[in-house]
């Protein structure tokens, strides 16, 4: 691989995952990448940065699918951007590779990231995939969930059919088996479950992600929580012009688990229900297990956090979300938007 020589005798195929976004986004880029090798028949190692240990167990037995640290290039994935000059869309681009390239390389970079190009999309084509199979490393960056791509490929369709006959289950059957939490994430998860959640008749998951505060004003994103999980019956509106002056009645107990950076919505709607009755004699109950007002995708301690924030929503009897998120995707449960 060093001397950039393709030997042709070789049938070891490998696929390296690079991390970029945060953790909601990776994740859902490692299940695409990890489809991609079943369907090429690749191995595929992931490049696990500090931020990203021990938030997973292992998903082989017996084996491991981290990439070593002693990998001849790991001294150039930080400078893997999109204008890197060996990326496969660039090389494109400038007309150095094609189907009639007799001498190619004994590595690639694919660059398939939101701000990605023409030319990188072209990965999704079967013609380039004649290519590229015959690349032994294949060294991608990676913050979408391209799965949904590759079922447009008819080089993959009959496999796929195969494999996944009920193509909304694909995200599903692939996170159960690759994303279990660590036992340090599984300890954050159960003891918040069972402190705050588990004696309520019913859990309810609410995730806010803001991007454009000014878009997106506060009064008119909390009136569309309320509206929405009033019209699905999901929570009980309350009596504004009565207060609670005595404890909690003995009506159905439901509990929410708010997920956000902006703690306003947290504070709002606790507040809400912890003032005034509910018109239908409900005890709602509102909680948040992180207090974070600013990302930090970069910090293992906070991605903990945020993995164990993913699977109490996935505990959740329903979730929902003002707009259709990833944590959301990563649900798994009866989600509503």
């Amino acid at each position: 691989m060093v001397s950039g020589q393709n030997d042709s005798s070789s049938e070891c195929r490998y696929f390296v995952w690079i991390a970029r976004a945060g953790l909601g986004n990776r994740i859902l880029s490692i299940a695409s990448a990890f489809l991609y090798p079943i369907l090429t028949n690749r191995v595929l190692l992931i490049n696990e940065e500090p931020e990203m240990a021990n938030l997973f167990c292992e998903p082989f037995p017996n084996a491991t699918w981290l990439l070593p640290k002693d990998f001849p290039f790991m001294y150039r994935i930080s400078r893997f951007k999109p204008n890197y000059p060996k990326s496969y869309g660039n090389l494109l681009k400038k007309n150095k590779i094609s189907d009639s390239t007799e001498l190619l390389p004994t590595h690639l970079y694919l660059y398939l990231c939101n701000d990605y190009d023409h030319h990188d999309e072209l990965f999704f084509c079967d013609q380039d995939q004649t290519i590229l199979r015959n690349i032994p490393w294949l060294i991608m960056k990676s913050n979408l969930y391209f799965l949904p791509s590759l079922f447009l490929m008819s080089s993959f369709e009959e496999e796929l059919d195969k494999l996944f006959p009920d193509k909304e289950m694909v995200f599903h059957h692939l996170g159960r088996y690759l994303f279990h939490p660590s036992n340090q994430v599984w300890k954050l998860i159960t003891s918040y479950y069972k402190k705050y959640l588990a004696d309520a008749e019913e859990r309810v998951g609410i995730q806010i992600r803001i991007f454009h505060k000014n878009s997106s004003p506060f009064q008119q994103v909390m009136d569309q929580i309320l509206s929405c999980t009033d019209k699905e019956k999901l929570l009980p509106q309350v009596d504004m012009g009565k207060s609670i002056v005595a404890p909690f009645g003995k009506g159905k107990s439901k509990a929410v688990l708010i997920t956000s950076l902006i703690p306003s919505y947290y504070e709002k709607m606790k507040n809400m229900y912890l003032k005034h009755p509910t018109l239908n004699g409900e005890v709602v109950a509102v909680y948040q297990a992180s207090h974070e007002v600013t990302e930090h995708s970069m910090n293992n301690v906070h991605n903990q956090m945020a993995l164990a924030e993913i699977n109490l929503l996935r505990m959740m009897d329903a979730c929902f979300s003002h707009k259709r998120r990833v944590y959301i995707r990563l649900c798994g449960t009866r989600s509503r938007r």
